[in-house]
């Protein structure tokens, strides 16, 4: 086999930065080839830096690196969408924020994984085009499928039982939806309504876009983010540190706005259906 070529060109998202020195940045990227990896950009914070702007986190960036002992170098890069829109605006900036810890948390270094890139720029473009904070309950439950936590929700997680059309107890212990009969077996979990039951089944098979046009009102907006934050807990064994502030930001904005219509052609509710 032959050697790998010094320098390499990829696409991908800046998910994080850290300063080091006085002028330099250590940033971690998430490619659609190379997974995620961490390298080193010299002299970025100079003023007169050409890759000044176009590695800040959040950016969807095409760059070209130079191998490295320890950390590949940055040579070039050059912004092909900012997101502009979602760094602007408070919410969805935070939302975009939670997006990219997990994906940082989730993805083994230098791990391929072409479906989670292709999800995260799903999710991105979704927030900067006005999409509601539910798109982040879809890409949760996804995230969480393809890293091999899909959520049983047809059947009973312990038994198999197919489930009838009401509430259920969500263990993630015992990896999805669990009957009353069961809820002992399985132990911890939380209770979810029939509504909120439906939203996640559909959002299992609906494109991001869809499922941004249906409609959820605030409680069953909250039911679902708690639902999926007591998965995303249990499988990462801890919080995610952004979490908390997504949830300050949110209800910072659900205090002072009305009920928020969809930028997105509403699709038929399957809460209520």
């Amino acid at each position: 086999m032959g050697e790998r070529p010094r320098t390499y060109k990829t696409e991908g998202i800046i998910l994080r930065r850290r300063n080091l020195g006085e002028a330099d940045s250590i940033f971690t990227v998430f490619a659609e080839r190379e997974g995620k990896f961490d390298a080193i950009a010299k002299g970025v914070r100079k003023a007169r830096s050409r890759m000044r702007g176009h590695l800040e986190p959040l950016t969807r960036t095409r760059m070209m690196l130079a191998r490295g002992r320890s950390l590949d170098v940055f040579t070039q890069a050059e912004t092909v969408n900012p997101y502009r829109g979602l760094r602007e605006n408070l919410e969805r900036s935070a939302s975009a924020i939670y997006c990219a810890e997990l994906v940082d948390r989730f993805a083994a270094e230098h791990q391929e994984l072409p479906g989670l890139y292709e999800l995260i720029l799903e999710v991105f473009d979704a927030l900067e085009a006005g999409a509601p904070e539910q798109v982040v309950r879809y890409f949760e439950q996804h995230l969480l499928a393809q890293m091999g936590y899909e959520v049983q929700l047809d059947a009973c997680a312990v038994c198999g039982t197919r489930l009838a059309e009401e509430e259920a107890l969500l263990s993630a212990s015992a990896g999805g939806l669990v009957d009353y009969g069961c809820r002992v077996v399985a132990g911890s979990g939380r209770v979810v309504s029939v509504r909120a039951i439906k939203v996640l089944r559909y959002a299992r098979g609906a494109s991001i876009e869809a499922f941004a046009g249906i409609r959820i009102d605030r409680e069953l907006a909250h039911e679902l983010q708690a639902a999926l934050a007591d998965l995303v807990r249990y499988v990462l064994d801890r919080e995610v540190n952004s979490g908390r502030f997504v949830a300050q930001v949110t209800a910072l904005e659900s205090r002072h706005a009305p009920e928020r219509e969809s930028a997105y052609n509403e699709e038929p509710n399957p809460a209520t259906s």
